[in-house]
């Protein structure tokens, strides 16, 4: 059963999981990346191996599957031995409503079931506000389901990281539905990944400002002035010359009648 295999993995990944010498952060349960070139991948990660690694252990861990399977009622979630682990919980509590997502709902099923290998990939009492990051991949989504879906879903102990992650994933699940080559999606999905804790350090957790800058919108303001002054004044010139004009028209049209007159 595919599914108490990934419990399995959660204590004891690296007697379980297959990983390639030259990408120990990866646990490929199929051998999906066995004959291809991860040299991009290895590329990828050393290029963000300084937020990647604390001391020698690494902070990002990729599991790779072919299917999940999803239990089938709330009954299996509590008195299945492979889904005991939900109950071990340090973080967040589960209760019926959650039991009735991972039921009903594949999405919240993906998104428990993450965050459960996450804790027990990188220790649940360390976890809980750190910046590790685990990728669960699923490539032919959840057992029973025709259509194969393929799901990706990250999680972090590090709720601010956590925000960035949405379109890393939207990114990730396109590609694999496009039919990318697996090697391909998971060095853009680490390469995604490490630019996001690029930005989460500099920013110190904070997202970027893309609004327009402080600076640029006083300039603009200075430049509406003086548009708007400029207009003024030319109103002001050209209606007093003719005010000048129709008042210099007058006394010559009186002239004229007064000479007229004369005659």
């Amino acid at each position: 059963m595919i599914n108490v295999k990934i419990w399995i993995i959660f204590a004891k990944h690296r007697s379980v999981c297959y990983t390639i010498p030259r990408l120990p952060f990866v646990c490929d349960l199929h051998h999906q990346l066995a004959y291809t070139n991860v040299h991009g991948i290895e590329k990828a990660y050393n290029k963000y191996r300084s937020l990647f690694t604390n001391g020698n252990a690494s902070t990002l861990a990729v599991i790779i599957t072919k299917q999940l399977e999803q239990p089938a009622s709330a009954n299996d979630v509590m008195k299945k031995s492979e889904y005991a682990c939900l109950f071990d919980n340090e973080c967040d509590q589960i209760d019926g409503d959650m039991i009735t997502g991972i039921v009903g709902n594949v999405r919240k099923f993906l998104k428990i079931y993450s965050w459960k290998v996450y804790e027990r990939w990188f220790g649940a009492s360390e976890s809980c506000s750190k910046t590790n990051l685990l990728a669960l991949v699923v490539i032919d989504g959840v057992v029973n389901d025709a259509r194969k879906i393929p799901y990706v879903r990250l999680h972090t102990g590090s709720p601010r990281l956590r925000v960035l992650l949405p379109n890393i994933q939207s990114e990730v699940n396109n590609a694999l539905v496009q039919g990318w080559p697996l090697a391909k999606v998971i060095e853009d999905l680490v390469d995604d990944v490490g630019y996001a804790l690029k930005e989460y350090y500099e920013l110190n957790g904070e997202q970027r400002d893309h609004s327009v800058p402080l600076w640029a919108r006083n300039l603009f303001l200075i430049c509406l002035a003086l548009v708007v002054t400029a207009l003024l004044v030319e109103w002001y010139v050209v209606r007093r010359k003719i005010g000048v004009q129709k008042s210099g028209s007058i006394k010559i049209a009186s002239g004229k009648s007064k000479t007229h007159l004369m005659f």
